[in-house]
């Protein structure tokens, strides 16, 4: 039996010339994001009181208020962008804050922890529940029940001013096909993100539709259906782009301007982790690769073949023949 292991010197130098010559040019290809800080993207923020003022300083409710506002900055960030809170037994709070797929996990956690404080204390002080939307992230609280329930008042609609141009009806119903088919993506995420983006094509030539869609993961598939079907009905339509939010959902969609990342470039989920048995088939292919290389090496030294650079470089470079 006779084993030979040979590797082609021109096979690195070719892959060299692609990653020289050939690369940069996929970088020049990539589609240009909108700066998601400019004038386009910016939103006031807009708090809403939904409750009678009371003065409640000192009160146990109030307490719990102050105790779940000051908990946000200590919480564990995470990549989903999604955090609930609920503090006492008696006079409980709830609370949720939700941002934008934009934001990283400790932007996300300092806008919800901002937003929180501006709400208690400058918005809606003495209020029992509130709600505040900024540009990035949202926060709301009540002394009821509210993870879990579907709320679509109050709105913030902010439409573009500039009319839809062309076919009217086309343009709308364009606009419908894209959300529908971004809307069903979003409802049937998991209970840690509900959120989906995408573009269609205009009505009239050179013209794309950018869209995203999102809403509370605490929503059960229906209910994020329905808030963002009842969210289309009732935004003014047939303009150029618009932004329509509540407090469970929210969409965007502009014509022939993106103005949010491509899903490459937003940070990545925490890694899922490894299933037992997936750890014991790897166990196993790499004894066997080691038993192979040291067959095919074995010549040379063990620690050479034990080494897992080199396996890396071999198997990446060589084109390995048996002859038997």
């Amino acid at each position: 039996m006779v084993m030979t292991c040979s590797c082609s010197s021109s096979r690195p130098q070719h892959l060299f010339f692609f990653f020289f010559l050939f690369v940069p040019f996929l970088s020049l290809a990539q589609p240009i994001t909108v700066n998601i800080d400019s004038s386009t993207w910016n939103l006031p923020s807009n708090a809403t009181c939904l409750s009678q003022q009371s003065n409640f300083s000192g009160s146990l409710f109030s307490n719990n208020l102050d105790r779940l506002v000051s908990s946000i900055p200590f919480r564990q960030p995470n990549t989903y962008n999604f955090y609930t809170f609920t503090v006492g037994d008696q006079e409980r709070v709830e609370a949720m804050g939700l941002c934008n797929r934009v934001l990283t996990r400790v932007d996300c956690l300092n806008c919800i922890s901002q937003a929180a404080v501006s709400l208690t204390t400058t918005y809606c002080p003495a209020h029992r529940e509130a709600y505040v939307r900024a540009t990035k992230c949202m926060f709301r609280y009540s002394d009821k029940p509210i993870i879990g329930k579907l709320e679509r008042v109050p709105v913030l609609e902010a439409p573009n001013p500039n009319n839809a141009t062309g076919d009217r009806d086309e343009f709308i119903r364009l606009q419908s096909e894209l959300l529908n088919r971004i809307r069903q993506e979003a409802a049937a995420g998991g209970t840690k993100r509900k959120y989906a983006q995408g573009n269609g094509t205009g009505p009239s030539r050179n013209t794309t539709f950018f869209a995203s869609v999102q809403c509370t993961p605490d929503l059960s598939e229906k209910d994020c259906n329905n808030c963002l079907n009842y969210g289309f009905g009732n935004a003014t339509k047939g303009r150029q782009g618009l932004r329509w939010f509540c407090p469970s959902c929210s969409f965007q969609i502009e014509s022939n301007m993106r103005f949010f990342l491509l899903e490459r470039e937003y940070e990545s989920d925490l890694p899922r982790k490894r299933r037992p048995e997936q750890s014991k088939r790897r166990r196993v292919l790499a004894l066997a690769t080691l038993v192979f290389i040291k067959l095919c090496y074995k010549k040379q030294s063990t620690l050479y073949i034990m080494s897992l650079s080199t396996f890396v470089l071999k198997k990446s470079f060589c084109n390995l023949k048996n002859k038997i």
